[in-house]
């Protein structure tokens, strides 16, 4: 079946090795003690947070539908950030150790939900333009598309 060509391909490998350095650079930005300012170990963790989702969700879904897997992964990032209002004794035991407070976080902001969504919608933007076209586009044999 032949698809339509100003249609972005994807090669899953590259969202995948795109979703490690997205990973690792999250985790380097918010543990590395980089001397960077508050404001860019703040929000571009959380930028990488949302971003980290929208790889999550692309692999999820093959690279296909990628208007659903955008709210997916808006709404996977939002339910990570909503897990913050839930105190339990084990969740808050785990919260007070190093990683618990690195992959789960202590406090809720609402502004928070914003920037993944926005980290989200950008990334789904991007893959479907020119940039993402050729960051993405899969070198040869099968190809999952981003429609």
């Amino acid at each position: 079946m032949r698809h339509n060509s100003s249609r972005a391909d994807v090669s899953l490998l590259r969202v995948f090795l795109l979703m490690v350095l997205v990973i690792i650079s999250g985790a380097v930005l918010r543990i590395v003690p980089l001397g960077l300012p508050f404001f860019v170990t703040k929000w571009g963790g959380t930028w990488l947070w949302g971003m980290m989702f929208w790889c999550v969700t692309t692999l999820l879904f093959l690279g296909r539908y990628p208007f659903r897997a955008m709210l997916v992964a808006i709404l996977l990032a939002s339910l990570t950030e909503c897990l913050k209002l839930v105190h339990t004794p084990l969740l808050d035991h785990f919260r007070a150790e190093r990683v618990g407070r690195f992959l789960l976080g202590r406090h809720f902001a609402l502004a928070d939900l914003a920037v993944y969504a926005a980290a989200v919608i950008v990334a789904t933007w991007c893959a479907r333009t020119s940039f993402g076209r050729k960051f993405l586009k899969a070198s040869a044999g099968k190809t999952n598309r981003i429609s």
